[in-house]
């Protein structure tokens, strides 16, 4: 009698790289499907907008669920985005440190520009500048680091002022020292308007505001939860920002102000007029 021997299960072959890189890269392809139009999609409509197979999608799928990257509501069948990528975000978020982001931006905004750069934040109602890069010129703005400075008067600060809600904006101009903003600045119906103008384009440009003969051309700093966290500037002497230049700068200050935008996980052009007011 021949005696049979055990069966083996024949050795398992390798998937080749391509094809392990193929996978991973349509997992991907999956979480970016989802947006804020489509918080919800399933498995037809991913395999159509994906070009791939209701098989593939499902197995893709059920994989990303078992890590939490995904979660299938029980009711519709429907997928969304899952609480494992909100602490992945959370841990990006808080290795984040926003002069850290900002400083090689303001360096090549001060190259380009060729006058101060300041980044600024608000502190309890006011104006405060946490980094700069100086200009080379003998005459400049001096802007002292961590000096709270108002946030009605000068563009670094309206900006910042602009993105307020209109709540705190009002608190902030009722404890306003009315020595220093009469027969100076603009209040009330106009101050209002020139915010909304703010809030418009993108940018604020001042001249002589908070110091006589001082100019400067500011525009905010988004994160990634769509709040202005920050104004970045250009800031000099006021016989530097003629209007020529005043257009240059704020071409400038844009540009660089949505880099670093990015750099911190913002992914729009900013935040629509309309949830900038609370």
């Amino acid at each position: 009698m021949t005696q049979r021997l055990p069966l083996r299960a024949a050795p398992a072959v390798p998937r080749p790289p391509e094809e392990d890189l193929r996978s991973v890269a349509r997992a991907l392809d999956i979480l970016q499907a989802f947006g804020r139009g489509q918080p919800e999609l399933g498995v037809t409509e991913l395999a159509r907008v994906l070009r791939l197979s209701k098989s593939t999608v499902h197995r893709l799928l059920r994989l990303l669920a078992s890590r939490g990257f995904v979660a299938q509501d029980p009711a519709t069948r429907r997928y969304r985005l899952g609480v494992e990528l909100l602490w992945l975000g959370s841990l990006v978020r808080d290795g984040m440190d926003l002069r850290r982001e900002a400083l090689p931006v303001m360096r090549e905004l001060q190259a380009r520009a060729g006058e101060t750069v300041n980044l600024n934040v608000e502190r309890d109602g006011h104006r405060v500048c946490i980094e700069k890069v100086e200009t080379s010129h003998p005459i400049r703005d001096f802007v002292d680091i961590g000096r709270p400075l108002p946030l009605y008067a000068g563009a670094s600060g309206k900006v910042l002022l602009a993105h307020l809600p209109d709540q705190r904006v009002a608190e902030i101009l009722r404890a306003a020292d009315p020595a220093a903003i009469a027969g100076r600045l603009p209040t009330g119906a106009a101050l209002r308007r020139e915010l909304a103008r703010i809030r418009r384009q993108g940018y604020a440009s001042t001249s002589g505001e908070r110091v006589e003969g001082a100019s400067s051309v500011s525009a905010p700093v988004w994160d990634a939860e769509g709040r202005v966290v920050a104004s970045l500037s250009i800031s000099g002497p006021s016989y530097r920002f003629r209007p020529e230049r005043v257009r240059d700068f704020a071409r400038l200050v844009v540009s660089a102000a949505r880099e670093i935008s990015g750099r911190l996980g913002h992914r729009g052009s900013g935040r629509p007029e309309g949830r900038a007011r609370r």
